[in-house]
């Protein structure tokens, strides 16, 4: 038995010196350091990815609200946007009330109470939405 622990504290010690003088401890390190810049670039796309996320949010909210406030009266660039938003606006409400048209038609039909049909609206990306409206309005500004 006392062979056996001597056989393997020369061999854990042999280790030790093989892994000192061949340079794995400083390829553990490098390894080692590549890997926490991997993972602060993750993050920081991640949190980079959030942000322009949030950032779109806010421009679309800001474009709603200019939407809402100069409804009445668009100007320059903004005004074939202003007419088509309100195109868009009357199409999805003339689908909502036949959407309402065919639940009532249904539930005379069938005596079912509850149809439920829910209408998405998919938010447009507001660079493009700016730069189309720029290239649109060039030459229109007085």
């Amino acid at each position: 038995m006392a062979d056996y622990k001597e056989l393997l504290g020369n061999l854990l010690g042999r280790a030790k010196d093989v892994m000192d003088s061949t340079g794995v401890t400083q390829v553990y390190q490098k390894g080692a350091e590549r890997t926490r810049i991997y993972g602060r670039m993750a993050r920081l796309t991640r949190e980079s990815s959030s942000q322009a996320e949030e950032l779109r949010k806010v421009f679309l909210e800001i474009g709603k609200l200019y939407f809402e406030q100069e409804r009445a009266n668009p100007k320059g660039v903004f005004a074939p946007l202003f007419a088509q938003a309100a195109q868009l606006q009357d199409a999805l409400r003339a689908k909502e009330t036949e959407l309402d048209d065919l639940k009532e038609s249904l539930k005379e039909q069938t005596g079912e109470q509850d149809i439920e049909v829910e209408i998405t609206q998919e938010e447009p990306d507001f660079d493009a939405v700016v730069d189309a409206t720029a290239n649109e309005g060039k030459g229109t500004e007085t």
